[in-house]
């Protein structure tokens, strides 16, 4: 049988939210089930950290930004890109969090997104609407979008919605799904995975935000397999050219 080896999508490895994190490095370097994995930066610090680590671990690879609930400086990440490129696969995380104020999230938005398209670099979308918000962050983020042409973009962490999923695949973006899709609870979710095309879907584990167990993208990935009738072989090759589609220069 041919062993599986996933792209983590979108995963958070620095010193600001892990306290050992060479050992959580050194678990995925000697881990077989991840063959790479995109290591996401929260703002200009965090985000000068993942390059750095890119540099040094052939698996890592890095997306630079500011994630809407960070402070940061958008401008400053072009100077990082120009530093040290050769492992810099995405703009983000960024987009829009309906649990703060909005009007600074939406301005950092457009500015990476405006970055993105400078760079030639797809965009990693945090969507995030908080129970009771008179706001989808997920449409609010699309329809900014639609006023650019970008090199493609990915919701990570997509919060469920059919209709959403269907606009943002057929606009040419992807949808992600980490360990919430586990959870009992996940209905929605996995009704999104049953009806998008499968070549727009994603795995993660959004480590160590959704999980601490850097491998919970296996079991994503088996969920999938199940959901979708597929074979471990036949979906490990689908998703990884998904990841490689959308972030080319893995």
């Amino acid at each position: 049988m041919n062993k599986i080896s996933i792209i983590d999508t979108h995963a958070h490895y620095n010193k600001y939210v892990l306290v050992n994190i060479n050992k959580a490095i050194e678990l995925v370097n000697k881990n077989d089930d991840i063959s790479k994995v995109i290591n996401v930066g929260l703002n200009n610090k965090s985000s000068e950290e993942v390059v750095d680590i890119s540099s040094k671990n052939d698996k890592f690879y890095a997306s630079i930004g500011i994630h809407p609930l960070y402070d940061g400086d958008v401008s400053e990440l072009e100077k990082l890109y120009y530093g040290d490129s050769d492992k810099i696969v995405a703009i983000g995380e960024t987009g829009i969090d309906t649990s703060d104020n909005l009007t600074n999230q939406i301005m950092k938005f457009r500015e990476s997104i405006e970055l993105a398209n400078k760079l030639e670099l797809p965009l990693i979308i945090h969507a995030n609407t908080t129970k009771n918000s008179t706001i989808n962050a997920t449409k609010l983020c699309l329809d900014i979008l639609d006023n650019y042409n970008t090199m493609g973009y990915v919701f990570h962490s997509f919060q469920p919605d059919v209709e959403l999923a269907k606009r943002i695949t057929y606009n040419g973006g992807y949808v992600s799904f980490g360990p919430m899709i586990l959870k009992s609870n996940a209905k929605k979710s996995l009704e999104v995975i049953e009806n998008v095309p499968i070549e727009k879907i994603l795995v993660e584990t959004d480590y160590p935000f959704m999980t601490d167990d850097s491998n919970k993208v296996v079991d994503v990935f088996k969920k999938i397999c199940e959901l979708r009738c597929q074979s471990e072989y036949s979906l490990t090759e689908q998703l990884n050219a998904n990841a490689k589609r959308l972030f080319y220069k893995l």
